[in-house]
Parts: C-alpha cells; sequence; structure tokens
C-alpha cells in the first residue's frame, strides 16, 4: 500500500475529525482557503461540505493529490500541486484564511519564515492563517482513555509518529517569536485534550 493511500485512511478514522475540529470550528462559511499541505485532502472535503467554503489545497507530493483528487470528487474543491521550495502559485489578497496542519513543526525556520511570508501575501484585508499542530503531550494512556475503539487504531501511529517533532515545537513556540518580530496578533489554544494546539495569525 502506497504511503498515500495509508495516510488518506488515517484521515477516515473518528480520532481525526477531532484533530480538524478546532480548525473547522475557526472558520466562517462564504470565503475562501487555501490548505497548505492539504495531503489527501480530508480539511478541505469537510470544509467544502459543512461551511461552503471555496477550498483550495496545494501539496508537494504527487500521490497524496491523486488521492485527494477521489475523496473530493463531489465538492468544488481544487487542487494545486506545488513546487517544493517554490513561491506560492496563487495572486495576492485572494484568501479569506490559509490553513496549515501538521506542517510548520516539520520545517526548519527559514523554511517557516518563508511558508508564513507566502502565506500573508495571499490573505485578503482581516484574513487568518491557522496553524494546526500536535502537541506531543498527553501519555498513552490518556490516549487510550479518549480514543480507544477498533475504528481509532491509527491514533497510536500519529501520536509515537508526530510526538518528538511536536514536543520541540511546544518548546520552542516559534510563531510567538515570528508575529512578535513581523508585529503581528497572534493566540495559541491548545485543543483536543491537550493533544494538539491551534494558532491563529492576523494583521
Amino acid at each position: 500500500m502506497k504511503f498515500s493511500k495509508f495516510f488518506s485512511n488515517i484521515q477516515e478514522a473518528p480520532w481525526y475529525r477531532s484533530f480538524l475540529n478546532p480548525v473547522i470550528d475557526a472558520v466562517d462559511g462564504n470565503g475562501r482557503l487555501l490548505d497548505i499541505g492539504t495531503g489527501s485532502g480530508k480539511m478541505i472535503q469537510i470544509l467544502s461540505v459543512e461551511k461552503g467554503l471555496k477550498c483550495v489545497g496545494g501539496d508537494t507530493n504527487a500521490d497524496m493529490l491523486a488521492e485527494a483528487e477521489t475523496k473530493l470528487c463531489n465538492t468544488d474543491a481544487k487542487l494545486v500541486e506545488i513546487l517544493p521550495g517554490a513561491k506560492l502559485p496563487f495572486e495576492n489578497d485572494s484568501f479569506d484564511y490559509v490553513t496549515i496542519c501538521s506542517v510548520l513543526f516539520l520545517l526548519k525556520r527559514e523554511a517557516i519564515d518563508d511558508m508564513l511570508n507566502d502565506a500573508r501575501q495571499l490573505l485578503k484585508e482581516g484574513g487568518k492563517i491557522i496553524v494546526l499542530t500536535p502537541t506531543g503531550n498527553g501519555g498513552l494512556l490518556k490516549l487510550t482513555r479518549r480514543f480507544f475503539s477498533l475504528k481509532n487504531k491509527s491514533v497510536y501511529v500519529w501520536y509515537r509518529a508526530t510526538k518528538g517533532n511536536a514536543r520541540r515545537w511546544m518548546a520552542e513556540n516559534y510563531l510567538a517569536e515570528y508575529v512578535s518580530r513581523e508585529k503581528l496578533m497572534y493566540k495559541r489554544e491548545v485543543v483536543m485534550d491537550g493533544f494538539a494546539q491551534i494558532e491563529v495569525i492576523w494583521r
């Protein structure tokens, strides 16, 4: 099985909806949204259907985008392949929201800055960047108490695979440093019973 198919299956597990819910709750309908690192497209599938947003998903992985195309066949969401290291291929001031889920905590600081700077250029006046990241906290016992189900077996894979980078991201609190330097507004909230955090940036 390709990793893209494996990841797509993970996104269909009930626990993954719990992970995405803070972002879903943070956006209003009737706007335009870009999801950077969209993977197999679960986020924009939900936002297109449930919130009526005009969504675009971008990713560097062609196999992921192929999975997303299947998942999004009954929506009006669009998909774009992004070249690694290239500027985001969209017009400035064209999105109300830019979401970045489970991406920034894997990048080096220079790449983080580049992605955020590009995302800011794409936002309309009053737009927001929403970053969702696992925390690596909570422990296996709490994870089991919260999500135990045969349908949620993949939550353990997710927790173990992301724990190290997630804990580093939490400890460094890099986005707070970035927004202070760039003189932006910022809020941060731990969600999903402590297993994830959402960070929001706006002008």
